[in-house]
């Protein structure tokens, strides 16, 4: 643009010499003007001349180009008007696309498009204009439809004269309630046609809400040097400017970029200028914003640069900047620069997203507002910010705080002051964003975790977290389960569900980044808490068993959710989440321990969850396990042929001489059986007398030795005795046999070991109960018949009958013992 504006100004000097002639005392000073691009002043003199109405055409194309540069768009298509309206051959090839711009930059779409595409139709073959035209013409097609697109909730109020003059204001830079602006007086009419140009830049400071000015450090601002465009470190101890001053000879500015530095009494340091690669000689580097890296996190430096090497005018470029203030090498940001400006950068950290202006990309005219995501749904798109932030005219110096809640905009919009009415041309000036957060319909619905069924009654809060916790809601309600409610988007939220007697739970939602305002749902699963009411109980006696410790286990989790021992009582209370698998596992020293599992339908169906855990000492726990003892006897033994249903002999007394006749047993059982018959009867037979009759017997006397051991502790306790008959007598007799074999098992009981247990059994600590069945209990498959012995008295049936069982024991500890 630069090389194509250069070449316009030589073709208007080379008019003005041809057609100067009638107004020679103005033709040195608007040529001079023209040179240094002092734009005003040459529009000022071009105006007298035209009063001459001497070679108007020339006077009107030089006055419209000098217009355009003041951006008094409206001046410069009357004067482009008044030579395309003149019926002449010949006009200057130009004049059509500089009233297309004219127009277009007024957002006089449909006009612009007619002069662009008569141009289009009569231009030269320059590749670079015809890429413009086609930019133009694209951009009015773009803009026209997007005109339609305005943001309702998102509106612009210039500042009013407090902080904006007829001047240029521009740059806002807000934090912790202050607003920073860069200020600049370009130029100021005068009295009688005198110009007097300004050159002073300098950076004011206001109370943001008020927007009463406020003092500024003199440590920050200098004196007489131009000093624009602050940007200070996330962490507020730098800050980077820009100092500018106007190159020799021309109304131009150079500007190079500067940081200065607070010490710990907060006062700010001398400034430093930024060495290569931030500022290169003759060139200009300006607009710094300072950021933070997330990968380095060192200062991450956006700045402006007309530099060759770029991609057009003026370019973005990006540096990390070390702790020794050492930058990187400068990254020109290629994917966003255009042939023509890319300028004043602003990074939003929270959003992750570069917003910059151009006059490059396809917009609405002049400088447009764009922004570049490097993350979410927008992510590596260049994206205009829309009819609601941008015009046809400049809109510069976008900026919003992170949470995007305010920003301020940069502009010259016909909002803006005139510092010249007549003219309508320049300046800048800085307006507030507000932006009205969209929102969206939010239902948040309250459950029962167990089976997700609707719960009542929920008290539900939403809390704002974007930043901070803020309240957005609370609320219950006693008959319904949904809430619907409204939220805002591009914000973090979470919700929270309480009712007594029900674990609370929480959920998270964000707005951020969507892809569209459907209504978003959340469910809250709560869950009900049951009591449980544990008791120990001794297992033998029902007796209630203090000194337990009761351990509560989540199986689920597999974990402990509480121990609990309790020394005076047998209770134990707790409370759990229903809808889960449980133990409960109990124990007490010299007892085995006892466990109960509670499953989640009976969490659900049983209002209170009562529970009772029996415990049994260790050492009858161990008796119980060599239970029951069968005790086998030879034929009509003891006491052959007696009537008595009592007896003197001792069990083991008769055993031995039983087991001794194994052999007898198996050669009376298999005569005449073949050999395969007979060898499996063998088998059979021996595994009987050992597993059977020797191991039961050997088992007595371990049973007799575990129950003194109790006993002598102080325990009481009750066995049960059962004793059987086979069938080969008559059932009377049975029914003694049976007895003497009950009183020989008591009779070992009470002879044991030097009568041992003599003693507790007459105290009544120790009662053998009798209980004899005869041959009443007896199988009927077993041979009854005298004469047939081999199988009434040595076959495997007949002998498994004759028995004595101890099955059981039926009392344990007395209550009051060890409690």
């Amino acid at each position: 643009m630069r090389t194509l504006i250069h070449t316009s100004i030589i073709s208007l000097f080379s008019l003005l010499s041809v057609y100067g002639q009638s107004f020679k005392q103005y033709q040195q000073s608007i040529a001079g003007y023209l040179a240094r691009e002092d734009y005003y002043a040459a529009y000022h003199d071009l105006n007298i001349a035209l009063s001459y109405k001497q070679e108007s055409d020339s006077l009107h194309m030089l006055a419209g180009y000098a217009a355009l540069q003041l951006n008094a768009f409206a001046q410069a298509a009357r004067h482009y008007k008044f030579i395309v309206n003149k019926d002449i051959v010949q006009r200057h090839p130009l004049v059509e696309y500089y009233l297309g711009e004219a127009l277009f930059r007024q957002g006089f779409y449909g006009e612009a498009l007619v002069y662009y595409k008569s141009f289009q139709v009569n231009m030269d073959e320059d590749p670079e204009m015809r890429k413009r035209i086609e930019t133009r013409i694209a951009s009015i097609h773009w803009a026209k439809k997007q005109l339609k697109n305005k943001d309702p909730l998102i509106a612009l109020k210039r500042l009013d004269e407090r902080v904006n003059s007829p001047q240029n204001e521009f740059n806002p830079v807000f934090a912790n309630g202050e607003l920073y602006i860069s200020s600049q007086n370009v130029f100021e009419p005068k009295q009688k046609g005198e110009i007097v140009q300004r050159n002073s830049g300098t950076i004011l400071k206001y109370d943001e809400n008020k927007l009463q000015p406020l003092a500024i450090d003199k440590d920050f601002v200098e004196e007489g040097v131009h000093m624009v465009h602050p940007s200070f470190s996330p962490d507020g101890t730098k800050v980077y400017f820009s100092i500018c001053s106007y190159e020799e000879g021309i109304d131009r500015l150079h500007c190079q970029i500067y940081v200065k530095f607070k010490n710990d009494q907060g006062a700010w340091g001398p400034r430093i200028k930024l060495p290569e690669p931030v500022n290169l000689a003759k060139y200009s580097s300006t607009q710094p914003h300072a950021s933070i890296d997330p990968e380095t996190g060192l200062d991450k430096l956006y700045f402006v640069s007309n530099r060759p090497g770029g991609k057009g005018g003026f370019d973005l470029y990006s540096t990390l900047i070390s702790d020794g203030e050492f930058p990187s090498m400068a990254e020109n940001l290629e994917f966003i620069n255009t042939r023509d400006n890319e300028v004043s950068p602003h990074y939003n950290r929270k959003s992750q997203t570069l917003y910059f202006s151009s006059d490059g990309h396809i917009g609405f005219g002049g400088y447009d507002v764009y922004r570049y995501a490097y993350r979410g749904k927008e992510a590596n798109q260049i994206i205009n910010a829309g009819p609601s932030i941008n015009s046809s005219y400049d809109d510069l110096y976008y900026k919003e705080d992170d949470g995007r809640h305010k920003g301020y905009l940069v502009s010259n919009k016909p909002a803006s002051q005139f510092l010249d009415e007549s003219l309508q041309a320049c300046c800048y000036d800085i307006y507030k964003i507000k932006f009205t957060p969209a929102t969206l319909n939010l239902l948040v619905r309250t459950l029962d975790r167990y089976d997700s069924s609707a719960l009542f009654g929920v008290r539900l809060q939403i809390e704002d977290i974007t930043e901070g916790d803020s309240a957005v809601y609370s609320g219950q309600q006693d008959s319904v389960a949904d809430y619907p409610t409204r939220v805002v988007v591009e914000r973090k939220y979470r919700m929270i569900g309480s009712k007594p007697g029900w674990l609370p739970d929480t959920t998270y939602c964000s707005t951020e980044d969507l892809d569209n305002l459907e209504e978003i749902t959340r469910q809250l699963y709560l869950t009900e808490l049951k009591n449980l009411n544990a008791h120990t109980f001794e297992r033998t006696t029902n007796a209630i068993l203090k000194g337990a410790t009761v351990e509560l286990w989540d199986l689920d989790a597999d974990t402990l959710m509480a121990k609990v021992t309790n020394a005076d009582t047998n209770d134990f209370n707790f409370v759990v989440p229903k809808g889960k698998n449980y133990s409960l596992r109990a124990h007490k020293p010299k007892y085995e321990s006892a466990e109960i599992l509670i499953t989640p339908l009976e969490t659900a169906l049983e209002p209170i969850l009562k529970r009772n855990l029996y415990l049994e000492l260790t050492a009858i726990a161990e008796l119980r396990k060599l239970l029951p003892i069968r005790l086998f006897f030879e034929n009509d033994m003891p006491d052959p042929r007696s009537e008595s249903d009592s007896t003197s002999v001792g069990f083991l007394d008769i055993y031995k001489d039983y087991y001794s006749r194994k052999a007898t047993y198996i050669d009376e059982f298999t005569r005449g059986l073949r050999v395969s018959a007979r060898d499996k009867a063998v088998r059979e037979i021996d595994t009987f007398f050992e597993q059977s009759v020797k191991s039961n017997a050997e088992k007595l006397v371990v049973f007799m030795e575990k129950l003194i051991i109790i006993l002598e502790e102080g325990h009481e306790i009750d066995i049960f005795l059962k004793g059987y008959a086979s069938p080969r007598a008559k059932t009377d007799y049975n029914q003694l046999l049976s007895s003497r074999r009950v009183t020989s098992v008591r009779n070992e009981f009470d002879r044991y070991s030097g009568q041992v247990f003599h003693d507790y059994i007459s105290g009544g600590e120790f009662q053998i109960k009798e209980i004899p069945f005869g041959e009443s209990k007896a199988s009927s498959d077993v041979s009854d018949d005298l004469l047939d012995t081999r199988n009434s008295v040595y076959s495997l049936k007949a002998a498994y009958e004759r028995r004595v069982e101890i099955l059981e024991i039926l009392k344990g500890v007395d209550e009051n013992v060890n409690q």
